[in-house]
């Protein structure tokens, strides 16, 4: 009934039409139509990707590609098959749910209602509108049922087999479902080997179970994904993750708006909801009160592992904590254990730690639903038939919550119509190319404007909305790839020579000597704001069409790949012999004051143009220069520019310039974002940050925020003056000019 708009017509609705959703509907429908194997070339071009990295739903991609082959238009139909999927996992979810809380020995009406009600609060509900690919509820609940009859029979190698089968289906769905359900298993071993004797002896099947799937997935990775340089420290790790708001407080409905109204916190972000109900947080709370007061003050200390409960919640419970506290960011987040955040490579691959609160969900809401039961047969064997019914209310409250969740999300997918074009080649501003005597076999890749490089956590270009939906639509409904990238974990060499075709003209674009031939390339331009250096690769181009939902360029391979170089080296031999040299050997073209720092005497011999560089493996602050401005001043617009890096460990963080009076008072301080930058030559990106000097400034501090910080050539001018120097000895000497090797 609520998302009844979109069973009548699946295919004409995104769930959403940007974002993450929309590159799932993209890279699936792109795959299905146009790929086979285990790559994707849609995007990243012309190296392409291994099809687990794109968020393609690799099994159900998999599946429509084979239908595609075999002669039925399931590519062009990703889009409603996708969200029927997604939708039918609501279905799905509380038939699962039912089977657990009828072993967990409740009435078959009572367990029906609340198989409904924890369905639709599931968490996988908040994913609908934002990563379809972590929507399916009924995935965690079905590997928990299968931890549950191994517990129940340890004998049977059934169920062993199923949990490792369907952990690695799920996981060719979304890696993180296969990672939660071996997790949820590991921590079971842990606790049935305190709790239960009689169960040790199974426990080898169980780690087999948990370990096979990972071990299995892993080195299919090994075998088939061939890059080497993907980044080993993702963003996010104690950024996405769960709290104590996200899962025992209101995250949306009636209750959550009494609660802002009223002072409570906010959950931050959504990567951490998990949110388990107010019945399910009043339950929990009064039994730790109750519970822990009845075991304290019987000294029953060994009750803490024998809780009167069935087995499987018995364990569940403390199982599901275990990944609770993982959720949480513990023991990641206290200092003392950085050390093993360093060494924990592959869970720092599943950043959002926050997604492993899903067991703790299901377990915690079967719970709650288990003791509700109880508390109300105790009441009527003891005749308090009337309190008996004090019941009825908290299930009201228990069911509205549900309906809020399902209902709000059920409101925001059925808005967004129109999807049925996205893939529709006769309503595609492509299509049109035929007015111009141009047909979609002259070119050879896209690329979009405003640019987007999106997933090696070192760039983040975000492009627009406008380019990355009309760039999408046009890659899916004519197979060309796009110059453009929007992978997780995607490699970071590739990103900067993608990167790289957005640099100045002193830069040569190393991207374009791996292309397969010389045909040009499709610039799509949509209208938005453009930076400057996208506007110059728009005036490299060909105007072949101009729509409302952008314009089409023709741009030549030759004009993108032409530098400067040959001009800058020109016009430096005519002025150097003019310029007066100053120390250090710089020339100047204005009297301005600049100050050179190389590092050439630094420890660190990894330097970028000279032998040394500066490195600080640190993280935080690290001070680049602190020191008097260069005189003489020149109080107009002026830069501070460093190279770092580019395949340093961690993050490019940012870049930042404080100024001071002769008093050591800060008169400005300006920011800049290391992500955006868009110069990279040798390995090596350069980042930016302009700021006006002002009269009275006399000192200037020149900071860089990130850890395993590698830099070189620092170099503060007026943005009028450039600066000229000679580096190497002998045959390797070369002119420099703004940091900028021109040659010998």
């Amino acid at each position: 009934m609520l998302f009844w708009p979109v069973l009548l017509d699946p295919n004409d609705h995104f769930f959403t039409a940007g974002g993450d959703a929309l590159q799932s509907y993209y890279a699936t429908a792109f795959y299905a139509l146009h790929d086979v194997g285990d790559r994707f070339t849609g995007m990243n071009y012309p190296y392409g990707e291994h099809f687990n990295y794109p968020n393609l739903q690799p099994l159900i991609a998999l599946v429509l590609n084979f239908l595609q082959r075999h002669g039925l238009p399931a590519g062009q139909y990703t889009v409603g098959i996708t969200n029927l999927l997604a939708l039918a996992s609501l279905v799905v979810t509380p038939v699962v749910l039912y089977a657990i809380l009828r072993r967990t020995r409740l009435p078959v009406l009572y367990a029906a209602v609340l198989a409904i009600i924890i369905g639709f609060m599931s968490p996988q509900v908040l994913r609908l509108d934002a990563h379809l690919s972590l929507s399916y509820g009924c995935f965690v609940p079905l590997l928990w049922y299968c931890i549950i009859r191994m517990q129940e029979n340890p004998r049977q190698w059934r169920w062993y087999v199923l949990f490792a089968v369907g952990s690695l289906l799920m996981g060719a769905v979304m890696l993180y479902f296969l990672a939660c359900g071996c997790f949820f298993l590991m921590a079971h071993v842990l606790v049935l080997a305190w709790q239960q004797p009689r169960l040790r002896p199974w426990l080898g099947r169980m780690v087999l179970a948990a370990l096979l799937p990972l071990l299995l997935f892993r080195g299919y990775l090994w075998a088939t994904d061939h890059v080497t340089d993907r980044p080993p420290n993702p963003y996010g790790l104690l950024v996405y993750v769960a709290s104590p708001v996200s899962v025992f407080l209101p995250v949306l409905g009636p209750l959550h708006d009494w609660g802002q109204e009223h002072g409570f916190p906010q959950a931050d972000g959504m990567e951490g909801l998990s949110y388990i109900g107010v019945v399910g947080t009043l339950t929990l709370l009064v039994t730790l009160v109750v519970g822990g007061w009845a075991i304290v003050r019987r000294r029953q200390w060994n009750r803490l592992g024998r809780l009167a409960l069935p087995l499987h919640l018995r364990t569940g419970l403390w199982a599901a904590t275990l990944l609770l506290l993982l959720a949480f960011g513990l023991p990641f987040k206290w200092r003392m254990f950085d050390w093993l955040t360093d060494h924990s490579g592959p869970v720092k691959q599943f950043r959002s730690l926050g997604r492993f609160a899903w067991p703790f969900y299901y377990v915690a809401s079967t719970y709650t639903a288990y003791v509700l039961y109880r508390l109300w047969r105790y009441l009527r064997r003891r005749q308090l038939r009337k309190w008996a019914w004090v019941g009825l209310p908290l299930l009201l409250l228990w069911g509205s919550e549900a309906w809020w969740q399902v209902s709000a999300k059920a409101l925001q997918v059925t808005q967004s119509t129109g999807a049925s074009a996205f893939l529709n080649p006769a309503k595609d501003l492509i299509s049109r190319l035929t007015w111009t005597n141009r047909k979609v076999s002259d070119f050879q890749a896209i690329l979009p404007l405003p640019y987007y490089n999106i997933g090696t956590d070192k760039f983040d270009l975000s492009g627009s909305g406008n380019s990355i939906y009309q760039a999408d639509k046009a890659s899916a409904t004519t197979g060309l790839p796009l110059l453009a990238c929007y992978v997780s974990r995607a490699s970071v060499g590739q990103a900067m020579q993608h990167v790289q075709l957005l640099s100045s003209e002193l830069v040569p674009k190393e991207l374009l000597t791996h292309f397969p031939n010389n045909k040009p390339l499709l610039l799509l331009v949509t209208p938005d704001a453009l930076t400057e250096a996208e506007q110059r690769i728009v005036r490299l181009g060909k105007l072949l069409l101009q729509a409302p939902e952008g314009a089409l360029y023709e741009l030549p391979l030759a004009a993108l790949a032409a530098t400067s170089l040959v001009r800058e080296r020109a016009l430096a031999n005519s002025l150097l012999p003019r310029l007066a040299p100053r120390p250090g050997g710089l020339r100047v073209t204005t009297p301005a004051g600049v100050m050179l720092q190389s590092f050439d005497k630094s420890p660190d011999r990894r330097g970028r143009l000279g032998t040394g560089a500066f490195y600080d493996p640190k993280e935080g602050f690290s001070i680049l220069y602190d020191g008097q401005l260069p005189m003489p001043a020149d109080t107009g617009r002026y830069e501070a520019g460093v190279w770092i890096y580019g395949k340093m460990d961690y993050g490019y963080g940012n870049m930042q310039v404080k100024l001071y009076d002769a008093a050591g008072q800060m008169l400005d301080h300006q920011t800049v974002d290391a992500r955006h930058a868009t110069e990279v030559l040798n390995g090596w990106v350069r980042v930016v940050v302009p700021f006006r000097r002002t009269a009275q400034a006399v000192r200037i501090e020149v900071l860089y925020d990130t850890r395993g910080l590698l830099a070189d050539d620092l170099l503060i001018r007026p943005a009028n003056a450039d600066v000229y120097y000679y580096s190497g000895q002998g045959s390797r000497r070369q002119v420099i000019k703004n940091t900028y090797p021109l040659g010998p």
